[in-house]
């Protein structure tokens, strides 16, 4: 009997604690026009940020292919000497980033 009764307790004590849950939480959801509209303008901003990448990646691809055939074609010992010196740094910034992780785990 004291079992059902502190149960009982217990029941309304967890009734008015959600009670006053929802009470504090704001159920209304905004219009499908809000949600219509949120969407067409994140969108439009996610093209344009895509579009700006894509033309920044197309003009510095074409400069370093300029670059590289002209270093190529005019000045074959310096395209090698670039080559090996890009490799180089390649490793050697691979090599740190393997280290600095290993260190952490």
């Amino acid at each position: 009997m004291d079992n059902d009764r502190e149960q009982d307790e217990l029941k309304n004590l967890l009734g008015d604690g959600f009670r006053s849950i929802d009470e504090d939480v704001d159920q209304n959801t905004p219009n499908l026009q809000w949600f219509e509209q949120f969407v067409e303008e994140r969108q439009a901003q996610l093209n344009i940020r895509f579009r700006r990448d894509l033309i920044i990646f197309l003009l510095l691809a074409a400069c370093i292919l300029t670059l590289f055939s002209l270093a190529l074609l005019q000045m074959p010992v310096l395209f090698l000497l670039l080559q090996i010196i890009i490799f180089l740094g390649a490793s050697i910034f691979t090599g740190i980033t393997y280290m600095k992780k290993v260190k952490r785990t």
